[in-house]
């Protein structure tokens, strides 16, 4: 159960994180390309492999429900990339290149795919 709590509110602070630095980079930079998004997206990446890091020193026992709250509840709420940029690693430090290839391709390219097709969906809908 304090799993569950972890990410609930892990989740939701990262999510309020993710709107609040929208909002700022929105306003002091302008939105003509996705600057908030590659901020958070950098960022988030740049958080997870920091506590990861951390978390794999020898030196130093992670407390579990800690990680479950900064790991998957706060940088899964801020960013999901940064998971998908550590799943990438991790293939690629395992030697499975070809399925760490596959993964960093078909997941844009299938998530790409899937907005345009749901898209399209919506717009017959409505």
């Amino acid at each position: 159960m304090q799993n569950f709590i972890a990410v609930f509110l892990g989740g939701g602070l990262g999510a309020l994180l993710r709107y609040l630095v929208s909002l700022i980079a929105g306003r002091l930079i302008g939105i003509e390309l996705p600057y908030a998004t590659f901020i958070i997206n950098i960022t988030g990446s740049l958080f997870l492999g920091f506590v990861l890091a951390l978390a794999f020193n020898k030196s130093v026992e992670p407390n579990h429900n800690l990680m479950i709250f900064l790991t998957v509840g706060l940088a899964g709420g801020f960013t999901t990339f940064s998971t998908y940029s550590y799943e990438s690693l991790v293939l690629i430090r395992q030697g499975k290149l070809f399925q760490s290839a596959l993964y960093l391709f078909l997941s844009p390219a299938i998530g790409l795919i899937s907005v345009y097709i749901a898209s399209l969906l919506g717009r017959h809908y409505n």
